[in-house]
């Protein structure tokens, strides 16, 4: 009724918003397709990606080579699962996860660390000199990447 009532007599009051327009932020979300990954490096090995700032990821995936081959291997984590990102200056990092830890060794990895830390970095992969060129010098590389689970260190009876 309150509709022809409306359109007969028009409203003198306009309308009062409601309680969950008041709750509801006045903001516009980008879609996921116009947020464009950056990464890092000049060459053609990239360390790793990362998504602009005041954009956070949901997982990371974590690219390393089996020794000696141009086979990758990986994982990909759910960032929610990552409880700290620990670090020795700044060419090795630690990322703690339940059940494992994932040991980075590199160069100039302290960038990485912080975006990592702000669940910006989309990925991350080691350096296979059989598949990319040195990068340069002044440039973040991962040298090693290596998964370390509890059962490795379980004794065999």
């Amino acid at each position: 009724m309150t509709d022809e009532f409306d359109e007969i007599f028009g409203r003198a009051v306009p309308p009062r918003p409601g309680f969950a327009d008041k709750l509801k932020p006045n903001i516009n979300p980008t879609p996921s397709s116009q947020v464009a990954e950056s990464v890092v490096g000049s060459g053609p090995y990239k360390a790793y990606g990362y998504m602009p700032s005041g954009t956070i990821g949901e997982a990371c995936d974590v690219r390393w080579w089996m020794p000696g081959t141009e086979t990758i291997q990986g994982i990909e984590f759910q960032y929610r699962f990552l409880m700290q990102v620990g670090y020795v200056g700044d060419h090795e990092l630690r990322l703690f996860l339940p059940d494992s830890i994932v040991v980075i060794e590199g160069k100039r990895l302290t960038d990485l660390r912080k975006k990592l830390a702000r669940r910006m970095v989309t990925f991350l992969q080691q350096h296979n000199s059989r598949v990319w060129p040195v990068p340069p010098t002044d440039e973040p590389v991962i040298e090693r990447i290596e998964i370390v689970r509890p059962e490795m260190f379980r004794l065999k009876n």
